[in-house]
């Protein structure tokens, strides 16, 4: 149960939204022969059982969200360091200006 919510959990963190199909496909990178029988709108709907029967107390649930953080900060890191700032210069555009004759 804690890996279908991880897998959700790190799709949102990373897509900044939350797409089922994703999920499905990285859940089943991580676990190929676990359920094989199951599809990404059943996962979908596992998920949801989960968070709404709570089957998984809100502690774990913060731990989940926390390794997920940890780990899409991991993957970003590279990206991140040794910027300063992140402003961008921007220039106005003038039209042409008319020749006079």
């Amino acid at each position: 149960m804690k890996e279908v919510l991880w897998c959700y959990m790190y799709i949102k963190e990373k897509t900044l939204g939350v797409n089922y199909k994703e999920a499905y496909k990285l859940w089943r990178d991580r676990y190929p022969v676990t359920r094989m029988n199951i599809d990404a709108k059943t996962l979908f709907n596992q998920k949801n059982y989960i968070l709404k029967a709570k089957r998984i107390p809100t502690i774990e649930i913060d731990e989940i969200k926390e390794s997920v953080r940890l780990k899409v900060g991991d993957d970003t890191e590279d990206y991140t360091n040794g910027v300063k700032s992140c402003k961008m210069e921007i220039k106005r555009y003038r039209a042409p200006e008319k020749r006079r004759r």
